[in-house]
């Protein structure tokens, strides 16, 4: 009874063992603001998820008028959240783009499969490895490929700026390491999702860190 209840757990251990380094071979580099985006395209990602379980699914949280998967558009930005199941454990991702980018569920699709995958620990290297509240650091997904300068002295925040796509990448990237839903930081937090201000910042840390200082429950598929 004990080994079948802890099988899924060691498996999902085996997961993080083998597939948290991906191959430099498959590592891409984007130019992102000056500096250097590491990244592993979703094929890639799509076959580590088949060598880990050929069964494997995922399935949006929402489902349009026409049957498409539900996206929102907030600030630009389009988020789509779903459910990938890996050996009978589902977890929550989040897929992130610009709303203009062509093709937009497909590249939800394949954004949402990296941001998922990596709460199972693929390619969990290429992500922040600092905590949310150092939200103003670079994830460690940014190698800085020049040279380093002295910081300008720090600037006035525009409290009604909404947060960047760098904070939107470490807020996520935080709650797949500590394996919470991003949508349930947001709600305990009473910010909404998709909206958040450089305002609202101080009650998501605070959601956060008391999130992250109870114990996490395993999550099986209902």
């Amino acid at each position: 009874m004990t080994t079948s209840t802890n099988q899924p757990i060691n498996k999902l251990l085996d997961v993080l063992n083998k597939y948290a380094v991906p191959d430099p071979k498959i590592v891409g580099k984007l130019p992102k603001g000056g500096s250097s985006l590491s990244y592993v395209g979703h094929a890639d990602i799509t076959k580590m998820l088949i060598e880990v379980d050929s069964s494997w699914t995922w399935e949006p949280v929402a489902f349009d008028t026409d049957g498409l998967p539900a996206y929102r558009v907030e600030n630009g930005m389009a988020h789509m959240a779903g459910w990938l199941t890996i050996h009978g454990v589902r977890r929550l991702g989040i897929g992130s783009v610009t709303h203009n980018k062509p093709d937009l569920l497909k590249e939800l699709a394949s954004d949402f499969l990296r941001n998922a995958a990596m709460r199972f620990g693929i390619c969990l290297a290429l992500w922040t490895k600092q905590e949310w509240e150092d939200l103003g650091g670079t994830p460690s997904s940014v190698t800085t490929t020049r040279a380093a300068t002295p910081k300008p002295s720090a600037e006035p925040v525009d409290t009604d700026a909404p947060l960047t796509q760098e904070q939107i990448e470490a807020f996520n990237a935080a709650c797949g390491k500590a394996e919470l839903s991003p949508i349930g930081i947001y709600k305990t937090a009473k910010v909404k999702f998709g909206s958040a201000k450089q305002s609202d910042l101080a009650e998501l840390r605070k959601a956060f860190k008391e999130a992250t200082a109870k114990p996490a429950p395993v999550e099986t598929e209902e």
